[in-house]
């Protein structure tokens, strides 16, 4: 059985950046465009724009868990203030 294709992480950030981008686009024309017939056209090319990167979305490799340090250092702060309890 074949394995699906998978797409670089790096490749689906610019993919998903570049369907973030048209989609706003998309939606400003939808809004802007007086004719019905035509924001029917935008809106299936939204669809289309959605349906794409959902594919990719499910093409992409998960990212690998980061593990956790196993000690982390605490934060170094500064010593607080006392006001002598007044």
């Amino acid at each position: 059985m074949r394995s699906l294709p998978a797409l670089a992480p790096a490749a689906a950030t610019e993919v998903f950046d570049r369907a973030h981008s048209t989609l706003v686009w998309l939606a400003v024309l939808a809004f802007v465009l007086p004719e019905p017939a035509a924001r029917g056209l935008v809106i299936l090319a939204m669809i289309a724009v959605a349906l794409a990167a959902a594919a990719v979305a499910f093409l992409a490799p998960a990212a690998p868990d980061p593990k956790p340090d196993a000690d982390p250092e605490p934060p170094v702060s500064e010593p607080m203030e006392s006001d002598r309890g007044l």
